[in-house]
């Protein structure tokens, strides 16, 4: 298990994307529309629902544009920093260029592409290499090179492109650990050609392999296809969760991270439904808060803590979000009969209009009636959590 939430995702922009035509005349590759809005957008969103705190985009060709956009930029809670190229330096030269910029661990996407992958596995299968690869088990076409892995999960070799052979592809995101800036020469340097092999000769190289959807938006046919598919990428069915008797043990008014017990399989759960592909969202009343037990901050407080230990696991929530109002408070300022309240269905409301959930498929698991009633009221089914192992119940209800 590691040590918290990855701190860091660098995105590299600086493609010109020739084989565009015209589209990049005028803009970068990652910045063509997709869908009525950048291509870049989408992947950006996609990387702050993990909860990394820092995205940096290392742009080259027409940089300024990006930088115009993304630069100072909060997204879902992430703040986007920009920094350009003053020349063509491919995939690995601009990290040696900017390394006073990466964190000692950080993840890496190819900007004009889109993988769907849980960003806190890929980690998880790093070992001691300096360098893991995420790697769509097979090919969507013939036009990719395929990846040679060992059954310890060690890339062995890279194979070029060829109708005849299939197998698992890179599929452009890395977990990366700064000590693979000392491969890397002076220069324009690519990753993929010029690093990884050599990395994968001296067993430097692991991969993880995945069967998310996969797109390439660097030839006109993909980009095509990219209006509708990365739209429908971007919608998940959704779990969602109450906290304290399905998370983490119900011990009255949990609120000091020292003193909570998780419930048996929580995180195994969260990562189960977050390697599936589905939002996670938990939604709970804080009526602590409203009594007096605790100041309102302190949820904020747990909450963070939460989403380290489960991104140790491999796991994230995409949002928590919380009721501190009761209508009988000793306090007055949290005196509400508020329709955030469960059995009240607020929470999961709003988390309906603002983030693209697919509500046929979605459900809820609490432990009390009202954790279904909230549920029922938007149209979602509720599952009672009776204790136990909570990955052991999830695994009964996700879809085979």
């Amino acid at each position: 298990m590691r040590d918290g939430l990855p701190r860091q995702a660098a995105i590299l922009v600086g493609g010109r994307g020739t084989r565009l035509g015209a589209l990049t005349d005028a803009i970068p590759k990652p910045m063509v529309e997709v869908a009525g809005r950048p291509f870049l957008d989408w992947l950006v969103e996609e990387v702050a629902r993990f909860g990394i705190p820092r995205i940096t985009l290392m742009a080259g060709y027409l940089g300024h544009t990006i930088r115009d956009r993304y630069d100072g930029r909060m997204v879902r809670g992430s703040r986007v920093e920009v920094v350009v190229e003053p020349e063509p330096l491919g995939t690995g030269g601009g990290l040696r260029l900017f390394a006073d910029r990466l964190d000692d661990e950080f993840l890496l996407l190819n900007g004009d592409t889109r993988f769907d992958v849980n960003l806190l596995d890929l980690p998880l299968h790093a070992g001691d290499a300096l360098a893991t690869l995420a790697l769509r088990r097979t090919a969507p076409g013939a036009r990719y090179g395929t990846v040679d892995v060992a059954a310890d999960g060690r890339i062995s070799g890279f194979a070029a492109r060829s109708p005849d052979r299939t197998g698992q592809i890179n599929g452009g995101i890395y977990w990366l650990r700064r000590p693979i800036l000392d491969h890397i020469g002076p220069g324009a340097v690519s990753l993929e050609s010029d690093v990884f092999p050599k990395l994968a000769e001296a067993g430097l190289l692991r991969g993880g392999l995945y069967d998310g959807d996969f797109i390439d938006i660097g030839i006109p046919e993909d980009l095509a296809a990219a209006q509708t598919v990365i739209p429908a990428m971007a919608r998940r069915r959704a779990l969602f969760l109450d906290r304290d008797g399905v998370l983490i043990e119900d011990t009255g008014w949990p609120h000091d991270p020292a003193q909570v017990r998780w419930m048996p399989g929580a995180a195994a759960a969260v990562k189960r439904a977050n390697d599936a592909g589905w939002f996670v969202f938990v939604v709970t009343n804080q009526a602590g808060v409203a009594k007096g037990k605790f100041p309102e901050s302190q949820v904020g407080v747990m909450h963070g803590w939460m989403a380290g230990v489960l991104a140790g696991a491999g796991a994230h929530v995409d949002a928590f979000e919380y009721c501190p109002n009761h209508p009988e408070a000793p306090l007055a300022a949290y005196r509400l009969d508020c329709r955030r309240r469960k059995p009240r269905p607020g929470m999961v409301e709003d988390l309906l209009a603002a983030w693209p959930v697919v509500a046929e498929g979605s459900f809820l698991i609490g432990d009390k009636q009202t954790d279904l009633d909230a549920a029922a009221a938007c149209g979602l089914p509720g599952h009672l959590f009776p204790g136990g192992d909570l990955d052991a119940f999830l695994a009964g209800l996700l879809p085979a």
